[in-house]
């Protein structure tokens, strides 16, 4: 219970595994908000250029919904290229 009072030296180990914690807390919120803003900048420019350049915003959501449906990975792990490498040697 008298540890609770104890105040922290900055450079201590404590003082970093708190801030540690309480910047580890606050990354998932910041994944999120950054996530739904592109959404929006991305669904702001699909409206802007329906407007403006209706065809080329067509083709752009045309291959977007490609992308999309198809099961196979848009773009290939690096990861399994590597394995194939090793296993071939």
């Amino acid at each position: 219970m008298e540890n609770e009072d104890i105040e922290y030296d900055s450079g201590s180990t404590e003082a970093l595994m708190e801030e540690y914690d309480r910047k580890r807390r606050n990354r998932a919120d910041d994944v999120i908000a950054t996530q739904a803003v592109l959404c929006i900048l991305i669904a702001l420019l699909f409206i802007g250029g329906s407007f403006f350049r209706p065809q080329l915003t067509g083709e752009v959501f045309g291959r977007l919904k490609a992308i999309s449906s198809d099961p196979a990975p848009a773009v290939p792990n690096p990861i399994d290229f590597i394995l194939e490498y090793i296993d071939r040697l």
